[in-house]
C-alpha cells in the first residue's frame, strides 16, 4: 500500500527533529565547556538516533517505525542497509547543499500513486506503508462496536 504523503512527511520530521535535539544539547550543553566532547556527543547522538536503528533488522529510522512505514527496493524485496543509509545521506546532502531546495524539489516531484521522489528512482526503491487498510479508519481507529458491525 501507498503511504500518504503526510506520513513521509511526519517521519522525516521525527528524524530531523530527533537529531537537531541532540545537536542542540551538544551544542549548548557540553560545548560551553568542553567542545570536543560537544562535538562527539552529536556525532555519537546522531548517529544512536539516526543510522543506528537501521541496523537493527527493520531497515527503518524511528520516524519509519513510529509512522509505520519502509523503504524497500522497487520490486519489494528489501532494501540492503548500505543502499538505505546511501539514499538517505545522499538526500540530506542534496538538501543541504542546495539550503532545502531538493526537498521542495523532491516532494512536488513525488509521484503518489507508487510513492516515489528523486531519490527513490535514483536508487531503485519506494516507500510503502506497513499499516492494514482496516486499521486505517481514524487517527484512533475504530471502537469494538463498530467492528463488530463492520463499519
Amino acid at each position: 500500500m501507498v503511504p500518504s504523503f503526510e506520513k513521509r512527511v511526519r517521519a522525516f520530521a521525527i528524524d530531523t527533529s530527533g537529531v537537531m535535539l541532540v545537536g542542540i544539547v551538544a551544542t549548548f550543553g557540553v560545548t560551553p565547556f568542553n567542545e570536543t566532547l560537544g562535538i562527539v556527543l552529536f556525532g555519537f547522538g546522531a548517529f544512536m538516533f539516526y543510522i543506528f536503528p537501521y541496523f537493527r533488522g527493520t531497515g527503518q529510522t524511528c520516524g519509519k517505525r513510529i509512522q509505520k512505514i519502509k523503504v524497500v527496493m522497487k520490486d519489494d524485496r528489501p532494501a540492503p542497509i548500505w543502499l538505505l543509509l546511501i539514499r538517505d545521506m545522499t538526500k540530506l546532502f542534496a538538501s543541504l547543499f542546495t539550503y532545502g531546495l531538493y526537498l521542495v524539489v523532491a516532494t512536488f516531484s513525488m509521484n503518489s500513486h507508487v510513492s516515489r521522489t528523486i531519490h527513490d528512482y535514483i536508487f531503485q526503491t519506494k516507500v510503502i506503508d506497513l499499516q492494514n487498510e482496516r486499521d486505517m479508519g481514524s487517527v484512533l481507529g475504530k471502537s469494538s462496536l463498530l467492528k463488530d458491525r463492520g463499519i
